[in-house]
């Protein structure tokens, strides 16, 4: 960890952007663009080469990532913070680097491929500093960083010389695929058949698992495929180098549209089980190195067409590439932060709106962070706290099967609770069970401290205490209440009919308890939002999801929105998460010009914090109250 922490000292938000950047290279994405331009375009054998090096050193690296289960940095050291950018892309176990295997496979192993020095130099120059980014970002030690590396060593050096005496003896090929879907199989024979225990973390295990079954679909659909390419296509790779970017630019959308277009059916046909993967990824080689392919006889030709048929390419490709153009400058649009000064607004009627550079420190899930997330003891533990106060709570309800309002974020039991032990299953839905059913569980069974361990994870039956039980909104608002004068953003996470009646018990609970207006409802429900507005018209709300993009578009084009229509008194976003940028000062100051404050969710990045707070954010949601009090000033 001394390394990271010195690295987290050098950290600037151009570097950030940059190493954001280069660490993207050694993602699943690039591999297949190296894989498909060197199969389409260069040679099949180096293609077959990397692909083979690919597969083998994934399965190799999800067997031991969740065989050692180490978690991420910034799990083991809270006091670590992570670039948060890269937060998203940072699933799974933490030890071995799976990006650093990847880019040493896919840009290391072309450098052994290619003739020019300069170019082996830049490839192996470019995996390198992937493998320094995922070090810089935070998401990786240097245990996961050098381990990861040296499996992709082993593949590249190790593989190379094999594939090169396949050109006299093509069976060696198939041999190596055959070798690589034995593995891929045994890896999710281990996943499913493995007898769990029931603390696993089950993102982790899913993540194992849809790993294992995309490699066991790749490497079958090589195995089959390859001796059918040979024998009956056997396309040329040469062409034009105008028809080269053309046939790859293209053939790349069609490989693409195929991962992407058939995760949804597919996904319905399977009913949610990984093993879709290893259909959806078997189908999209299939299409790459059968069904692609068969174009390539034109493209070597030159894309032979009269003239007519040449102007209107021309014309295609202009247009596309303005096309390309303008797609470029809108997303350098909603990503960039504006360049507008952020404003004060001391006049604002809005007691949710506070003075520039004042900004409310609010516990996330009740501080999730700092203890297990929407339980007693994280609100005890936020309340009482001496070394910080929260302005705000933010928590989730749920109903139960029996109707009672309790505090969960997900849909499901098991991230957080001992659920599938205490009921024999995995996924069980917290509106299937009654609050007497829900009282069993330890919902503080998978909370990781400080130092990485799980202190509650051993604690069952009658020795769970009760503040790490279930807990209602009642018995919340009633120690809330008592315990001081906060305010709170809850979020209605049922939908539709069950939605409706948590909106009339939420605010029944609030009107009783005297807390209404210290409160703002979020759903991500929009029939729900609709409900709460004829209902519950004085039930102060944040803006739904629809609300929120004509929010941002309008903010973004300056176009004029009646304050007077504006039926929510906050904005509950994101800053980066769904790839627009809600954290600039424009959409800060488009909103406080309309009387809406402006409250961010989930930022644990003090130096994230502190940008928003100058910005003018009224509120920051946090999973650590503990680091944010030392960076907000708060009311």
């Amino acid at each position: 960890m001394g390394l990271l922490y010195a690295l987290e000292g050098i950290r600037t938000p151009l570097l950030d952007k940059l190493l954001g950047a280069v660490t993207f290279l050694g993602g699943e994405v690039v591999f297949v663009a190296v894989a498909i331009v060197l199969f389409w375009c260069v040679n099949k054998k180096d293609s077959y080469y990397i692909i083979a090096a690919g597969i083998g050193g994934t399965v190799v690296s999800q067997v031991l990532k969740i065989a050692c289960a180490v978690p991420r940095p910034w799990v083991r050291d809270p006091n670590f913070t992570i670039v948060e950018s890269a937060r998203a892309g940072a699933t799974g176990y933490s030890f071995p680097s799976g990006h650093s295997q990847n880019s040493i496979v896919s840009l290391g192993g072309t450098a052994r491929c290619v003739k020019k020095t300069w170019a082996r130099v830049l490839l192996w120059v470019l995996a390198a500093a992937v493998c320094f980014s995922r070090m810089y970002v935070g998401v990786h030690t240097p245990a996961d960083v050098g381990v990861g590396a040296l499996i992709g060593l082993a593949l590249v050096f190790g593989l190379r010389p094999v594939f090169q005496k396949s050109g006299d003896k093509p069976w060696i090929i198939p041999a190596v695929y055959g070798v690589c879907a034995v593995l891929a199989l045994a890896a999710v024979l281990y996943g499913e058949l493995n007898p769990w225990p029931a603390d696993v973390d089950a993102a982790n295990l899913a993540e194992f698992q849809k790993n294992s079954y995309t490699m066991l679909g790749m490497a079958l659909a090589v195995l089959i495929a390859e001796p059918i390419e040979r024998k009956y296509i056997r396309f040329e790779t040469s062409a034009p180098l105008w028809a080269q970017i053309v046939k790859c630019a293209l053939g790349f959308g069609v490989v693409m549209a195929v991962r992407a277009g058939l995760k949804p059916p597919l996904n319905a046909l399977f009913h949610g089980h990984m093993a879709s993967n290893a259909l959806r990824y078997f189908l999209m080689v299939m299409a790459a190195m059968l069904l692609w392919p068969l174009t390539f006889g034109w493209f070597s030709k030159g894309c032979p067409m009269g003239k007519k048929a040449k102007k209107a390419v021309k014309i295609v490709l202009i247009i596309l590439l303005v096309l390309a153009i303008l797609a470029a400058l809108a997303c350098w649009a909603v990503r960039h932060d504006s360049f507008m000064e952020p404003k004060d607004f001391p006049d604002a009627s809005n007691p949710l709106i506070t003075p520039l550079g004042v900004t409310m420190l609010s516990g996330h899930r009740a501080g999730g962070g700092v203890a297990p997330e929407n339980t007693m003891r994280a609100l005890k533990t936020s309340a009482e706290n001496p070394d910080y106060t929260l302005d705000v709570f933010e928590f989730d309800v749920h109903l139960t099967a029996d109707g009672v309002l309790v505090l969960l974020h997900d849909e499901t039991l098991d991230r957080t609770s001992d659920a599938a032990e205490v009921f024999g299953r995995q996924n069980v839905n917290v509106g299937d069970e009654t609050l007497a059913q829900l009282r069993k569980l330890n919902m503080g069974a998978k909370f990781t401290a400080e130092d990485g361990t799980t202190p509650f994870a051993d604690l069952h039956g009658d020795d769970v205490p009760d503040d790490l039980r279930i807990v209602t909104l009642d018995e919340t608002l009633d120690y809330l209440e008592s315990a001081g004068d906060f305010r709170y953003i809850i979020e209605i996470k049922n939908g539709g009919d069950a939605g409706f009646d948590a909106a009339d018990k939420l605010y029944a609970s609030l009107t009783e308890h005297g807390c209404l207006d210290r409160a703002v409802i979020g759903t991500f429900h929009n029939e729900v939002t609709a409900y709460m507005d004829e209902t519950y018209p004085d039930m102060p709300r944040s803006a739904g999801v629809n609300e929120v993009v004509k929010f941002y578009f309008s903010a973004l084009l300056g176009l004029d929105l009646d304050a007077g229509q504006l039926h929510y008194k906050a904005l509950q976003i994101p800053t980066t998460d769904y790839f627009v940028n809600l954290g600039t000062s424009r959409v800060v100051n488009y909103a406080h010009e309309r009387n809406i404050a402006v409250q961010y969710w989930t930022i644990n990045d003090p130096a994230e914090m502190a940008r928003l707070q100058s910005i003018g954010a009224d509120a920051v949601m946090t999973d650590l109250p503990d680091v944010g009090v030392t960076v907000l000033t708060q009311p």
